[in-house]
């Protein structure tokens, strides 16, 4: 895996999983690989890699997750350059998208349809209320969708769920409110590794109790199995060959989120994508993706990477 810096941002756990920033990636390789156009792509092994080779990989796995900054056009900007060029590939193609909540999968379907124009799907999921980023960063990927009739699923738990965890933790939801939730998986132990330290953080000045400190990691567990149980469940409904999952990066990174978990509902493989936009920065813990890509800000050219490292092994 490649290693690559991030820098956990913001005091909520929304925040935590999507506004992750990567940073300088370690340069103990002493690799020199040629300058290739587009994007600049390091694989796995270190080796700078082009675009259109980079696509192909991606073509061997079922679920195809790719991280973002949810407040970045330029990651938004390249996640529709992926689903483009996917889609170029191979018709059969799902994404998954975290800023909607699958009980406003109808509402998603119709204006992909072409049934709903962009005020009524705006409405009709409470897209403001329950995500609320600019809706300009998301337009174009979900125009481009409907374009081309691609299947978009809205994956992530109603809000209604993960406030009840917050105020009761998991084992206080009834029954009912836990079958909503399907299986969760609270034993991975690097996804617990990863958030703990982090969660303890959310709370501002005050030292979380550690009835507190569970619920949140409770909440960011039920986020990461529900929205892949949504993407893998979607793939097998609309006979897909794969799904690109859009999702913060803290919902991606090191696998043990979300890509992991779909991978495994879906009885096939994932591969996570991370992209840095305009350098890197120098501080926060390593974090693995299997694959990077480094842009300028307007997509126009490779972006500057500091470098890989040799393969993790993770």
């Amino acid at each position: 895996m490649i290693k690559i810096i991030l820098l956990a941002l913001g005091l909520v756990l929304l925040v935590l999983a999507g506004k992750s920033l990567f940073s300088r990636v370690d340069t103990t390789s002493g690799a020199h690989p040629a300058p290739v156009s587009g994007p600049a792509v390091i694989d796995s092994q270190g080796n700078r890699i082009s675009f259109d080779e980079f696509v192909d990989r991606l073509m061997a796995y079922d679920v195809v997750a790719v991280g973002e900054l949810h407040d970045s056009e330029a990651h938004h900007l390249m996640q529709l350059r992926i689903i483009q060029a996917i889609y170029a590939r191979d018709h059969s193609v799902g994404v998954g998208m975290e800023m909607f909540q699958r009980p406003f999968q109808d509402a998603l379907d119709r204006h992909i349809a072409g049934n709903s124009t962009e005020d009524e799907l705006l409405a009709q999921t409470e897209y403001q209320t329950r995500w609320g980023f600019p809706w300009p960063l998301y337009q174009p990927i979900i125009a481009y969708a409907r374009q081309n009739h691609i299947p978009v699923a809205a994956l992530n738990a109603p809000v209604e769920l993960t406030r009840r965890i917050k105020q009761v933790g998991y084992e206080g939801l009834t029954q009912a409110e836990k079958d909503q939730l399907g299986p969760v998986d609270f034993h991975v132990q690097a996804h617990r590794d990863h958030w703990l330290p982090m969660l303890g953080h959310m709370h501002g000045n005050r030292t979380p109790t550690p009835e507190e400190k569970e619920r949140s990691y409770q909440i960011m567990t039920v986020w990461d199995d529900y929205m892949a149980q949504s993407a893998a469940n979607f793939k097998r409904e609309r006979q897909l060959k794969r799904m690109i999952v859009l999702a913060g990066g803290g919902h991606v990174e090191g696998g043990f989120g979300i890509p992991d978990r779909a991978a495994r509902y879906s009885g096939g493989k994932s591969v996570t994508v991370g992209i840095v936009v305009g350098g890197v920065n120098d501080q926060g813990p390593a974090l693995p993706v299997d694959y990077l890509i480094c842009v300028s800000p307007d997509l126009s050219q490779p972006g500057p990477c500091s470098g890989v490292s040799s393969p993790s092994g993770n």
